[in-house]
């Protein structure tokens, strides 16, 4: 849980990282966004600020992930329907 030394941006951030992937959020994050994981660790500790470039590329992050979700859904939703005509043949 954030701390209460945190501000509201690096509460997001965690939040963030946290819907994307649970606990090992910094590392995905990290990936996704190309901001470092060690910068995400000194702001999830309150040692570091948000910068607006953290969270330009964090938001990017996760607006290519909602897509590739949103892609996957699409694909699953396909292949079930799929799934459910062949058994009512």
């Amino acid at each position: 849980m954030p701390d209460a030394k945190l501000s509201p941006r690096a509460r997001r951030i965690i939040a963030a990282g946290q819907a994307l992937a649970g606990d090992r959020w910094q590392t995905a994050l990290a990936r996704a966004s190309g901001v470092s994981q060690q910068l995400l660790f000194f702001i999830s500790d309150g040692a570091r600020q948000v910068t607006d470039d953290v969270d330009r590329k964090v938001a990017a992050a996760l607006f290519a992930e909602a897509e590739k979700g949103r892609k996957t859904a699409a694909k699953l939703e396909e292949i079930a329907a799929k799934i459910l005509a062949s058994t009512e043949k």
